[in-house]
């Protein structure tokens, strides 16, 4: 009876294990597949910004890199991407940065940006954490934290310098409108225009 317990558990750890066993790379490519499939998100997003300061607002996002976020806390502040240009507008500053990005760097959102890493990934039952890494790119490790779909909860950026860039989801929905003319931002007249503010040494 002993040895039929032990058998039962041992199946099970097996079992249990192989659910949750996966390659970096198979990781990475269902997760870009459920990102580009996605459709249309809406949801909370809590950021931490190079600075370290922490910003909490709301997101809508439509795939491939369309995103529109609104931040209400501590202070507001408007980040919008059509997928060609980004704006960050602050209404207490009366400045907004427009940033043109390059080409095939932003293709595809975040499904795109983590093409040319290597990454390795563990799994539990809450989802997988997939690791990346690369000496040669802007971010040289992206850690991503995805559900057992392996639809986006969260992600750190961590550039050469050490500096990170970190955000978290929840209450996210497909079910929102989400409409492709707010991802084209009307700068507010009489507001200071700063061009590629990324660029700036």
């Amino acid at each position: 009876m002993n040895r039929l317990r032990i058998s039962i558990i041992i199946i099970s750890l097996l079992c249990s294990t192989s659910l949750f066993s996966i390659t970096g790379d198979e990781a990475v490519e269902k997760f870009r597949s459920r990102m580009l499939r996605v459709g249309k998100l809406t949801g909370v997003i809590s950021w931490t910004s190079l600075d370290g300061q922490t910003y909490s607002g709301s997101f809508k996002y439509l795939s491939p890199d369309k995103v529109y976020v609104k931040f209400t806390s501590p202070t507001e502040k408007i980040l919008v991407s059509n997928g060609k240009t980004l704006w960050i507008y602050s209404p207490g500053t009366n400045m907004c940065g427009i940033q043109e990005l390059a080409k095939g760097t932003t293709s595809g959102g975040i499904a795109g940006l983590v093409i040319g890493y290597n990454g390795i990934a563990a799994g539990n039952e809450s989802g997988y954490t997939i690791k990346l890494k690369s000496d040669d790119k802007q971010y040289r490790e992206i850690i991503l934290s995805v559900d057992g779909t392996y639809m986006l909860k969260g992600a750190i950026f961590k550039r050469e310098d050490g500096r990170i860039i970190s955000f978290s989801l929840s209450d996210v929905s497909g079910k929102a409108d989400v409409r492709e003319s707010i991802f084209n931002f009307k700068v507010p007249r009489g507001v200071q225009i700063v061009k590629n503010p990324m660029n700036i040494r």
